[in-house]
């Protein structure tokens, strides 16, 4: 039986009940976690499932693969269909709502965890850069606990180190998602650092590690994706973190205008 062509999770759960107990221990761990297979390294997946690397090839090779390499790939183009399949449901409408309850709900409580965070620290890599540097330059109007992250995949790990529950990190990615950011948002998880992901599906990597998402739909009725929903989304957070009144928003914002003003950086 070729588990490619079907249902992947479900199959592999079938075969799984007929397996040793042991083998069967490193199935719970893989399912538990499967969005994180493509990334994880084999010594890594065995020491977390209390088993020997050996116990996961010869799990993987019953289950259809050659072996954990080809594992990797075939979830790896699994969640990519996933979040491809959930992009393309969104693309016969002609507009996204951005005042539906779910959307809104997802924004006040983005809003709540930015507020109530230490600091907070932005990332996105290639593209998703843009929309970071975007919601840093905005949120520093009002906030000075507002930083962004390093450009590199490289610098995160010592960002990261110096975080903890007290702050939060807020990424940002769409498909085809970055390598860098699902790492880093696993990362996070992992140190126990709350994150929001902004993405374009709750079947993203990136949301699957968050401790909440903001979905997007991103259409792309041509060449190029339609971005401009990620920016409003970023608008309504912000709008939302800026309704607190302690945050006193209004008052911190006319004096970073008049502080731009007095140095002529406003051209007239």
């Amino acid at each position: 039986m070729d588990l490619r062509h079907m249902d992947l999770r479900q199959n592999l759960q079938s075969v799984s009940a007929r397996l040793s107990p042991t083998m069967r221990r490193a199935s719970d761990t893989i399912l538990r976690d499967l969005r994180s297979i493509p990334f994880q390294s084999i010594r890594k997946l065995s020491a977390s499932a209390g088993v020997s690397p050996l116990t996961v090839i010869r799990l993987t090779r019953k289950w259809g693969y050659e072996g954990y390499t080809d594992f990797q790939t075939a979830v790896r183009d699994w969640l990519l269909a996933a979040a491809a399949a959930a992009k393309a449901a969104s693309q016969g409408a002609p507009s996204f709502d951005l005042q539906s309850p779910e959307l809104q709900a997802s924004i006040n409580d983005a809003a709540a965890m930015i507020n109530r965070a230490r600091s907070v620290h932005i990332t996105g890599f290639r593209s998703a850069r843009a929309f970071a540097l975007y919601m840093h330059y905005v949120g520093r109007m009002v906030f000075d606990h507002f930083h962004l992250m390093s450009p590199s995949g490289s610098g995160s790990p010592e960002d990261l180190a110096r975080l903890t529950a007290d702050d939060l990190v807020i990424a940002f990615g769409t498909l085809p998602y970055s390598t860098e950011t699902v790492r880093l948002t696993d990362a996070a998880r992992q140190l126990g650092i709350p994150t929001i992901a902004i993405t374009d599906s709750k079947e993203s990597p990136l949301a699957t590690h968050a401790s909440i998402s903001v979905a997007v739909p991103i259409a792309r009725p041509g060449r190029l994706y339609r971005m401009a929903p990620l920016t409003a989304v970023i608008d309504d957070i912000l709008e939302a973190c800026f309704d607190d009144p302690v945050v006193d928003a209004d008052k911190r914002m006319s004096y970073f205008a008049a502080r731009i003003d007095s140095i002529k950086g406003y051209w007239k």
